[in-house]
């Protein structure tokens, strides 16, 4: 089993699992009454949806840049996995700064939403470091 490339492969999976499963409710939960509550939903927390998602995509492109030789491997692979920490981190403040509407009793699955957004970001620093691990050694 080559280390370095499930590593790699899973830090940019949880990356884009992680955006994919920040903006589902846009997908899922329509109507003009529940515009206002989901855009103060994401809008909660330091960043906002959109610093996790950034980080998240910025990680993403960096994981997937350091078998491209343009820049220093090891630079990059700290790079990801300081991407990976704040992804992490701003998903958990995020959560953690949510307060529940109106929304969310229209659909109880959005009051475990937010946790499970921080739960699909974790493996990404943690896939990050294995990954500099991998690259250094």
């Amino acid at each position: 089993m080559n280390l370095r490339a499930v590593s790699r492969r899973v830090g940019i999976a949880a990356a884009v699992v992680t955006v994919v499963a920040l903006v589902a409710p846009y997908a899922i939960i329509t109507g003009p009454e529940y515009a206002s509550q989901l855009a103060s939903y994401y809008a909660s927390g330091a960043v906002g949806w959109s610093g996790i998602a950034l980080f998240a995509l910025l990680a993403a492109v960096v994981i997937a840049s350091v078998e491209q030789g343009n820049v220093d491997p090891g630079t990059l692979a700290g790079v990801a996995i300081v991407l990976g920490l704040a992804t992490t981190a701003s998903a958990a403040t995020w959560a953690l700064a949510v307060q529940p509407t109106a929304v969310f009793r229209d659909h109880l699955w959005l009051v475990w939403h937010a946790p499970a957004v921080v739960a699909l970001s974790v493996p990404l620093p943690l896939s990050a470091a294995v990954y500099a691990r991998a690259v250094l050694s």
